[in-house]
């Protein structure tokens, strides 16, 4: 790309005046102008017109890009393979995780901070899945929740099919499997 080396300033087919910049960016021509005389967005004036590089807009259009937030899941499960399973598997498809081995914990961390979806196994010791289904619906609603289980006929899941709504996803599954429940569960089912 050819430069003006008087002023280092890009030139040839790059360079955009503020109406074609404003275009590019798919933005009103004001804002566009307000933003570089703030020194916001890559600009320069000649002779009182702002002129724009289109190659440096398209980076710092980039650079504006604005991620999206993660959602939190939550994984409650006394047996670490399946909550580093579940972690790693929902941490691949982009969610935030935080996991707790007891009720207790989880209820605490709860608290703290509010999940989007929550994982829950129901034959745990201390405190079982109904039980943490309970104080969770009593201080938080509506949160969605997946039950995962090894006994989805057992006495368990009638007891925490009254905490309703639930998902249920059986032990054992599969990466695809939880992925598509927990999507549903958000509202995200493709």
């Amino acid at each position: 790309m050819a430069k003006n080396s008087m002023d280092n300033i890009p030139a040839g087919e790059d360079m955009l005046d503020a109406k074609q910049a404003a275009t590019f960016l798919q933005m009103h021509e004001e804002t566009l102008r307000r933003l570089a005389r703030e020194r916001k967005i890559p600009s320069y004036k000649v002779g009182g017109s702002w002129r724009f590089s289109k190659s440096m807009l398209y980076r710092w259009a980039e650079s504006q890009q604005v991620m999206p937030e993660r959602k939190l899941a939550m994984i409650i499960d006394d047996e670490s393979a399946i909550r580093e399973y579940v972690t790693e598997t929902l941490e691949l498809e982009g969610f935030s995780t935080q996991s707790a081995s007891r009720g207790a914990e989880a209820l605490s961390m709860i608290k703290r901070s509010v999940p989007d979806v929550i994982l829950l196994d129901l034959k745990m010791p201390e405190m079982d899945g109904p039980t943490i289904l309970r104080h969770i619906r009593e201080s938080h609603g509506q949160i969605p929740v997946v039950i995962i289980t090894g006994y989805p006929d057992s006495t368990l899941m009638a007891e925490a099919l009254k905490y309703s709504p639930i998902m249920l996803l059986a032990k054992p599954f599969y990466q695809s499997n939880l992925i598509q429940t927990v999507k549903m569960a958000l509202g995200q089912a493709e």
